[in-house]
């Protein structure tokens, strides 16, 4: 029996990843809201603009009305998808006694994909760790460009240069005077967008204990290299706090799939995505069972890749789970004994072993017809070269060694592209027989 892929099945799959997406997005934004809310509420001195809060709270009320409404429409798509594929057997042949443990205790490697779940909530409280820490930096930063507005010393300075980068920040360069009207000079990121113009006379503040330490009036003059590092932990944060709650989430179902349907032997070959091109994937994983079946796995993002193991062709794992949450457990990984959990979801539905195609007889006739092909072919090729020959030779005594050197090069070729049209045409020759 083949088991074709259920159209309905991958339809409401794709829509459950689709919440599923949403469901991440939504709930971030709302968490997001939610702590610059507090922060904003917390921190002494801030004041909020005209309807500032009550756009916070609208936004925070809409994020997590759509992370609601992520929720229960994916728990709905997810239970339509579960009635559809709900045996087994679309993805796992039944359990037999050949799929024992052998080597490996296959309960406790069930076991251990709870620890996965666990380290996967471990990196979010990570990843919010470090995006708590950039929000403290650019808030340290801002109230240190506050405090030296405050505190700072004014003198009036006189702009020197404005210069616009194609790259990097754009600057003014300031010179101002310190202590007994000493100049000091100064490059200040431009960051305002207020012009500026060679000559003119602005206001610069500047740290007394430290001179060197300057903004103005409408410019903060940050640290460049300490916003560059936040920016840059902002960019991280995010993008790991995203991965580590999509693992979270995808352990803990694969955990529960396999507790549902144990673990079965079979032949695996990792097949890495080789060509060079726009998109490309991880590794596939063609998986043929005891019974013969077969099915088609490809490896989920996670750091537990399945590309180390492409060397080793037909080589023996266990499966567990179903649909997009499958595990396959390999006996060891490449520089580790221990088993080695891949995550994977299946491309297609278990099929069964395609009978053995019955040998087409031959045809005496035409077995005739290829002989006398091949056989006029090979004496003309051997007539050509042995021309060839002869024309070098020819060439040689006249001592004409660079048309000599042409007739080699483009007469050991030519055979090429003439054998393929011979052999084409012959090809068509035999179909149309």
């Amino acid at each position: 029996m083949t088991l074709g892929m259920d159209r309905d099945a991958t339809k409401h799959r794709r829509w459950q990843n689709t919440f599923l997406a949403g469901e991440i997005v939504f709930g971030l934004a709302a968490l997001g809201v939610a702590a610059g809310a507090a922060y904003s509420l917390s921190a002494p001195g801030y004041v909020f603009d005209d309807g500032e809060l009550t756009g916070e709270m609208l936004v925070f009320a809409l994020a997590s009305a759509l992370l609601l409404g992520c929720v229960a429409l994916g728990r709905r798509h997810d239970l339509r998808r579960a009635a559809l594929v709900a045996e087994h057997e679309h993805w796992l042949p039944s359990l037999t006694e050949h799929d024992g443990q052998g080597q490996v205790d296959l309960d406790v490697e069930t076991a251990r994909l709870r620890p996965l779940v666990l380290r996967s909530v471990g990196l979010v409280l990570v990843w919010i760790a470090v995006l708590a820490g950039v929000v403290a930096g650019f808030a340290a930063m801002s109230a240190s460009a506050d405090h030296l507005l405050k505190t700072g010393v004014r003198v009036s300075g006189e702009v020197l240069g404005v210069y616009q980068h194609s790259r990097g920040e754009d600057t003014i360069y300031v010179a101002y005077p310190v202590d007994y009207g000493h100049l000091r000079y100064a490059d200040i990121v431009w960051d305002s967008g207020r012009p500026y113009t060679k000559g003119q006379q602005i206001t610069v503040i500047y740290d007394k204990a430290d001179p060197a330490r300057v903004r103005t009036l409408d410019e903060t003059n940050d640290d460049q290299t300490l916003t560059w590092v936040l920016a840059m932990g902002t960019a991280a944060g995010g993008f790991g706090l995203v991965l580590s709650v999509i693992a979270a989430v995808n352990w803990r179902r694969r955990h529960r799939a396999v507790l549902a349907t144990g673990w079965r032997i079979a032949s695996v070959t990792v097949v890495p995505d080789k060509p060079m091109r726009s998109n490309r994937h991880l590794p596939d994983i063609n998986v043929e069972y005891r019974d013969g079946t077969r099915i088609t796995l490809r490896a989920a993002t996670s750091s537990h890749g399945a590309a180390p193991l492409k060397n080793e062709p037909n080589r023996r794992a266990w499966i567990g789970g179903t649909d997009r949450d499958m595990v396959v457990l390999f006996p060891h990984g490449r520089w580790r004994q221990p088993p080695y959990a891949v995550p994977a979801y299946a491309l297609n539905l278990r099929v069964a072993p395609q009978p053995a195609a019955a040998p087409i007889p031959e045809d005496p006739e035409q077995v005739a017809f290829v002989e006398r092909r091949v056989r006029w072919f090979m004496i003309a090729i051997f007539g050509w070269f042995v021309v060839l020959v002869g024309v070098s030779v020819l060439l040689i005594v006249l001592d004409m060694l660079l048309p000599m050197f042409f007739v080699v090069v483009v007469g050991s070729l030519a055979p090429l592209p003439l054998t393929q049209l011979y052999f084409s045409r012959m090809r068509a020759a035999i179909e149309e027989k």
